[in-house]
């Protein structure tokens, strides 16, 4: 007989912000991807908008700070002294959540 496994509270937690950080991370990506593509990417830029996507999805609060601690571990670093633009970025975030390397 298997008996189920009940997550504990922190458990549950940070299952609900990984899963949370991949929304944010997809809507990004998908931004990158619709609106000025072949603009570049900048540290800040990734950084803004990923809170802005936190909150936009989860409005102000713990659940939308969780959300984009995580998808800012999750999302690959921008180095400025390599040109990048935000198309080819949202390939790197598409990479994360798909579980693919490059």
């Amino acid at each position: 007989m298997t008996h189920r496994t009940q997550l504990s509270q922190e458990d549950e937690g940070l299952r609900r912000a990984r899963g949370d950080a991949h929304a944010v991370l997809d809507a990004v990506a998908d931004r990158y991807r619709r609106i000025r593509h072949s603009g570049p990417m900048t540290p800040r830029s990734r950084e803004a908008r990923i809170c802005t996507v936190s909150v936009d999805l989860f409005g102000y609060g713990p659940r939308a700070e969780a959300a984009e601690r995580e998808a800012l571990r999750l999302a690959p670093p921008v180095d400025p002294k390599l040109p990048l633009t935000r198309g080819e970025y949202a390939v790197k975030l598409h990479t994360v959540l798909t579980g693919r390397s490059l």
